[in-house]
C-alpha cells in the first residue's frame, strides 16, 4: 500500500476532526515510514512510536495508541506538545493549536487520513484561518499520528514548520464484532461543573473479510468558565512617549459546549487486491456563550494618570482617579454553533506491478455566531484605581451597585461563516529494480475550496422599531429608548434578579465581586418584548465584513524511493498551482457602510460586488536520506522547499474594528493580493536506538523563509451609531515583508528501566528577520521548549507524571493594533490507568495541577495585557472493549 491515507482515508479522518467519530484503520503514509506493531501498555506504545520514527525515511516524530480509544492523552494537542519542537496554546484551558519549530499555528497543516476537513468558527472574534483546533478532535478516535518535520513530494503542501498526519481505524482492519464503549465525567475547578461524555463504536466484518462496516457515536459536554483581568489597549494619545491603558477590566466568559457526532465507514473488498471505502460524517457543536466585562475608561484620563500614577517601561502601570472616572459593564449574549459534514469514496488497487489509490469527496461546514446581543450600562464621575504589578483594580460605585449603572446602549448582530471543499486525487506507485532505485510514486490532486463570511448588525434604534400610536409617544420613538425608559439602570426589569457573584479571577480589588449576568432577561427583552411591547430591531449588513475567497489548487508530483545496504530515502518534486478569487463589496460612504435588509433605512447609492484574482505556481523539491551507521545508529539529512498559503481572512477585503468610543480606535483589514510564504529547509539528525524502548536523538534544523508578514496602516472614518458621528479608525493591513531565518536544536531521550522509565526532550529555536523591526516578532516562536515524563506500569496498573514548558513567545498584533506576547508557561499533568479486567479499564487524569496563569503583555512585561487562570481539571473515565 502506498498513500492510501492521502486520499482514501482523508474523509474518515476528516470525520474525526470535527468531532469524534471513532474511525477506522490506520494505514501508513509511506511504506518506509510505518511499521505495524501490536502492543500493550505505556512502554509498548512508546516503543511502537519509536519504531515508526526509526524506520522512517524522513525526519518525523510519532505517537501511537495501543488499542481502540487508548490514546495517551484525552486531548490530542496535549500529546503533541510532548514532542520535541512542538508547542501548544491553551487559551481556554486545554490544548487548541500547535506551533512547530518556530512556525505558528497558521503555517502548519493537520491532515486527517491525508485530507483537510471543512471547519467553521463559532467565536465571533475569530477570523477564518488555516490553523486546526484540536479541541474538535477526540483522542478516542486516533490510532496514531506522525509529525513530518521534513517535506515529502507525495504529501500535501501547505506547511512551513511541519505536517501532522492523523491516522484512524478501518472496519476491515479490526476484529469482527469489535465493540468499544466509554464514558467519562470531567470536573472543572473554575466552573464547579461535572461534564459527562459518552462514546461508542461497533465494527463488523464478514468471515471472508470482504465486507465491513463501522459506526460510532460521540456525545460530549463541556462547561468553560474563564475569568481574568485584561487591558484592551495601550495608547500614547498625547505623543509624549508614555503608553497608558485605554480600557481595562475583569471579564467572565462562560460557555456550554455540546458536541454530537455520528460517523459511518463501509468497506468492500471484491478481490484480494481491491478495496472500496465510503466514509460519512455528520457533526454538530452547540457553543452558546456569554461574557461580562466590567471596564474603566482609563484612556480618557491619560494626562492625569501619567502625572499622578506610576510609570515603568514607559507605561502607566498604576494610578487612580477620584470623582472623574467613567466605567461600564458590557453584557454579551451569543447563540453560536458549528456543523460539519463530509463524504468520501476511496478506491485502492494493489498488484505486484503497480498500485493505484484514488478518491473523490467533499466536505462542508457552516457555523458562527447566529445571534448576539450586547448590553452596556455605566456611570460617569466615579472613582477607580488599578495596579498592573499585582494586578488589582477597584471601582466606586462597585460592580455590585446595580442602581448606579445607568442605561448606555444595546447592539448586536450575527457573523456566520461557511467552508466547503471538493477534492479528487489519484496516486500511483510502481516498484522498480533499477540499482538503488526501488520504486517511483507519482500522482495528482485537485481541490476546489471556498470560504465565506457574512456580518449583520441589529439596531434597536432603527426606524419603525416602536409603534408610538399604539404604545404612546416617548420622544425618540424607537424600541431602544423604550427599553431604557423601562429599564433605566441595572436594578430594574429583573436585570439584578440573580444577585451577586465572585468570579474568582486572579486579580485583587472589588472588580471580582460583580452583579451576575441575567442572560434570559436580556434576551427576552431584546428579542421577545417588554411589558407587552413587542421587540423590534433593524437588520443591516455590514458591507465591509462580508466576503468570499475561492481557491482552486492543482498539484502534480513524482517521487523516487531508493535504498542500498546502508542508505535509504527519497527524492522528488511537487508542482503546485493556485488560483484565488477574493470577492467583497465596493460601496459609497453615504450609508456609513451598511445596507438595511428588512426595512427602508440605510442604502448606499453605489454598491458593487468586486472580485480580485490572485494566482501563483511553484516547484517544491525535496530530498530525504537516512544512513545506518550500524544497526542501532542512524544519521538523517533532509532538504526541501516548502510553502504555506495565507489565511482566508487575510486574503479577503474585510474590515473590522473595535469599540468606537475608546481613545484612538483601531481595526484590521485584509489584502487579496497577498502571496504565499515560501521557505527553504534543512535538517540533520542523529539517532541512537540503544535498547528496545530506549533512544537518544539530536537534530539541527534551519529554515530560510522568503517573507514574513508585516502590517501597513491607513486611517478611515467610520460611523458611530451611538453618537451619530464619524470616528477616525486606524486599520492595520497585512503585507508581504522581508523574510528571515529560524535555526534550532532538538534533543530527546527515552529510557526504560523495566517497569518504569523516563522520557524528556528540549528544543531551542532562534529566529532572525531581514527587517530589523521584525526582530523577536515572529509569531508563535518560543526560544525554549521542554518536556519531562516519568512513568510506571505493571500488568494491572500504569501511571504517568508529566511536565510541559515553553518560554515566552510573540503572538502578533492584538485586534487593537498593539503587539501581543505570552509569558512563559509550565504545566504539570498526571494520569493513571487500572486494568480492572481484560475487558474493562478505569482512567483518572488531572490537568494543570499547579493552576498556572496565562499572562500576556505588550512589548514589556510591565505593559500587561491579560491574566487568566483556567483552573485545574479532573477526569475519570471507564472503557469497555470486546
Amino acid at each position: 500500500m502506498s498513500k492510501r491515507t492521502l486520499m482514501a482515508r482523508s474523509i474518515q479522518a476528516a470525520l474525526l476532526v470535527t468531532t469524534g467519530a471513532m474511525a477506522a484503520g490506520s494505514v501508513a503514509q509511506e511504506e518506509a515510514v510505518v511499521e505495524e506493531v501490536v502492543v500493550t501498555g505505556i512502554r509498548a506504545s512508546m516503543q511502537d512510536a519509536m519504531n515508526t520514527k526509526r524506520n522512517s525515511d524522513t525526519v518525523i516524530e510519532a505517537i501511537t495508541a495501543e488499542d481502540v480509544g487508548k490514546f495517551p492523552d484525552k486531548n490530542v494537542a496535549e500529546s503533541l506538545s510532548r514532542l520535541p519542537g512542538v508547542s501548544v496554546s491553551r487559551d481556554f484551558g486545554e490544548g487548541e493549536k500547535i506551533t512547530i519549530r518556530g512556525a505558528g499555528p497558521d503555517f502548519n497543516r493537520t491532515l486527517l487520513n491525508g485530507q483537510t476537513v471543512a471547519t467553521a468558527d463559532w467565536f465571533i472574534l475569530d477570523n477564518p484561518a488555516r490553523s486546526f483546533n484540536y479541541t474538535l478532535l477526540p483522542s478516542s478516535l486516533v490510532s496514531g499520528l506522525e509529525v513530518h518535520k521534513a517535506s515529502l513530494a507525495s504529501v500535501d503542501e501547505g506547511s512551513l514548520g511541519g505536517t501532522v498526519i492523523v491516522n484512524t481505524r478501518r472496519p476491515l482492519d479490526l476484529d469482527a464484532a469489535t465493540v468499544n464503549f466509554g464514558a467519562s465525567a470531567s470536573y472543572g475547578e473554575n466552573s464547579e461543573e461535572v461534564d459527562p461524555s459518552v462514546n461508542g463504536l461497533f465494527s463488523w466484518k464478514n468471515d471472508s473479510e470482504t465486507f465491513g462496516a463501522l459506526i460510532s457515536a460521540t456525545r460530549q459536554e463541556n462547561t468553560v468558565n474563564r475569568a481574568g483581568f485584561e487591558v484592551l489597549g495601550w495608547a500614547d494619545t498625547n505623543e509624549n512617549g508614555i503608553m497608558t491603558p485605554t480600557v481595562m477590566g475583569s471579564p467572565l466568559f462562560v460557555q456550554e459546549r455540546e458536541l454530537t457526532t455520528l460517523f459511518a465507514s463501509v468497506q468492500f473488498a471484491p478481490t484480494e487486491n481491491m478495496v472500496f471505502t465510503l466514509d460519512v460524517l455528520d457533526s454538530q457543536l452547540d457553543s452558546d456563550n456569554m461574557n461580562a466585562n466590567w471596564l474603566a475608561w482609563t484612556g480618557r484620563d491619560e494626562d492625569e494618570l501619567e502625572q499622578t500614577g506610576t510609570i515603568k517601561s514607559n507605561s502607566t502601570v498604576a494610578g487612580s482617579i477620584m470623582g472623574g472616572g467613567d466605567a461600564v459593564v458590557n453584557y454579551i449574549n451569543r447563540v453560536s454553533s458549528t456543523e460539519t459534514s463530509s463524504i468520501t469514496l476511496n478506491f485502492e488497487y494493489d498488484t505486484d506491478a503497480y498500485s493505484v489509490d484514488a478518491a473523490v469527496g467533499s466536505t462542508e461546514a457552516s457555523g458562527g455566531t447566529y445571534r448576539e446581543t450586547s448590553w452596556e450600562y455605566g456611570y460617569v464621575g466615579g472613582d477607580y484605581s488599578y495596579d498592573l504589578g499585582s494586578p488589582s483594580m477597584s471601582m466606586t460605585p462597585s460592580p455590585t451597585d446595580a442602581a448606579d449603572f445607568g442605561a448606555g446602549w444595546i447592539w448586536g448582530g450575527e457573523k456566520p461563516t461557511t467552508d466547503e471543499e471538493q477534492y479528487a486525487q489519484v496516486d500511483f506507485e510502481v516498484p522498480l529494480d533499477m540499482g538503488m532505485v526501488t520504486g517511483v510514486k507519482f500522482g495528482a490532486k485537485m481541490r476546489q475550496a471556498e470560504r465565506t463570511q457574512d456580518r449583520k448588525v441589529y439596531s434597536w434604534h432603527g426606524p419603525e422599531t416602536y409603534d408610538a400610536a399604539a404604545n404612546g409617544d416617548i420622544g425618540w420613538n424607537v424600541y431602544l429608548q423604550y427599553i431604557f425608559n423601562e429599564c433605566p439602570d441595572l436594578s430594574s426589569c429583573g436585570l439584578d434578579a440573580l444577585g451577586n457573584i465572585n468570579t474568582g479571577a486572579p486579580v485583587g480589588g472589588n472588580i471580582t465581586d460583580q452583579l451576575a449576568q441575567n442572560r434570559d432577561v436580556m434576551e427576552e427583552i431584546a428579542f421577545g418584548g417588554l411589558n407587552g411591547v413587542a421587540a423590534d430591531y433593524a437588520i443591516s449588513r455590514e458591507l465591509a465584513n462580508q466576503w468570499s475567497v475561492e481557491e482552486d489548487t492543482t498539484a502534480l508530483y513524482v517521487q523516487a524511493d531508493f535504498e542500498t545496504d546502508n542508505f535509504r530515502g527519497n527524492v522528488g518534486v511537487r508542482y503546485v498551482t493556485t488560483d484565488q478569487t477574493s470577492g467583497a463589496w465596493s460601496f459609497s460612504g453615504d450609508s456609513w457602510g451598511f445596507l438595511t435588509l428588512d426595512r427602508d433605512w440605510l442604502t448606499p447609492s453605489q454598491l458593487d460586488w468586486v472580485e480580485t484574482d490572485n494566482s501563483y505556481s511553484e516547484f517544491l523539491p525535496s530530498l530525504n536520506i537516512a544512513y545506518d551507521l550500524n544497526e542501532d545508529m542512524i544519521i538523517r539529512g533532509a532538504a526541501s522547499r516548502v510553502m504555506a498559503r495565507q489565511n482566508w481572512s487575510n486574503l479577503s477585503s474585510f474590515e473590522s474594528y473595535g469599540a468606537l468610543n475608546s481613545p484612538n480606535p483601531t481595526g484590521q483589514a485584509g489584502n487579496p493580493n497577498l502571496k504565499p510564504f515560501f521557505a527553504n529547509k534543512l535538517d540533520v539528525s542523529y539517532e541512537w536506538y540503544y535498547a528496545d524502548a530506549s533512544m537518544f536523538a539530536a537534530t539541527f534544523f534551519y529554515n530560510d523563509q522568503d517573507s514574513y508578514q508585516v502590517g501597513s496602516t491607513y486611517v478611515k472614518p467610520i460611523y458611530d451609531q451611538q453618537t451619530g458621528q464619524d470616528v477616525d479608525v486606524t486599520f492595520t493591513r497585512p503585507e508581504n515583508g522581508p523574510g528571515g531565518t529560524a535555526t534550532g536544536l532538538e534533543f530527546s531521550l527515552q529510557h526504560d528501566f523495566g517497569g518504569f522509565g523516563v522520557q524528556g526532550n528540549y528544543a531551542y529555536t532562534s529566529t532572525s528577520a531581514d527587517d530589523a523591526s521584525m526582530e523577536d516578532k515572529v509569531p508563535g516562536v518560543s526560544e525554549h521548549t521542554a518536556n519531562l515524563m516519568g512513568y510506571y506500569e505493571n500488568d494491572d496498573f500504569g501511571a504517568r507524571l508529566m511536565y510541559n514548558y515553553r518560554s515566552d513567545f510573540y503572538n502578533g498584533l492584538h485586534w487593537n493594533g498593539n503587539d501581543l506576547s505570552t509569558d512563559a508557561y509550565g504545566q504539570i499533568d498526571a494520569s493513571a490507568t487500572w486494568y480492572v479486567t481484560d475487558y474493562f479499564q478505569l482512567d483518572v487524569e488531572a490537568l494543570n495541577l499547579g493552576n498556572e496563569q496565562i499572562v500576556q503583555y505588550s512589548e514589556y512585561e510591565d505593559r500587561l495585557m491579560s491574566v487568566y487562570e483556567n483552573g485545574r481539571r479532573f477526569v475519570i473515565s471507564g472503557r469497555f472493549s470486546f
